[in-house]
């Protein structure tokens, strides 16, 4: 679409009622407010405003959907084979650089006997 992006919302009068109207664009002709293909028709000028104004929010900000899935289980072992991993890689820090690095510090380890 070319133009200016600005709403703007009218009323047609039909048959004693009134159909909203509403455009998006400056420059855009006008369109009548549709409920399942047909025109749309308001008691009063006020309301067709507003039925105006509802459709032009609903073509703005769409109903967002979602879905919840279920949880999904860890058959590969991927979860098990991370943390084996991490304990290896700290095993080789350690053994390699007497500490192990985390967040980019070195930790010192320190071995202690209980009595």
């Amino acid at each position: 679409m070319s133009g200016e992006f600005l709403p703007d919302y009218s009323h047609m009068p039909w048959n004693g009622r009134y159909r909203p109207l509403f455009k998006l664009f400056a420059t855009e002709r006008w369109r009548y407010v549709r409920k399942d293909g047909a025109p749309v028709e308001c008691d009063t000028a006020g309301q067709a405003i507003e039925a105006a104004k509802e459709c032009v929010r609903r073509i703005l900000n769409p109903t967002i959907y979602s879905e919840r899935t279920a949880v999904v289980e860890d058959v590969l072992g991927v979860a098990a084979w991370h943390e084996q991993r991490a304990a290896r890689a700290a095993n080789d820090q350690e053994a390699v650089l007497g500490a192990i690095v985390v967040k980019g510090r070195q930790v010192k380890i320190e071995r202690r006997r209980r009595a």
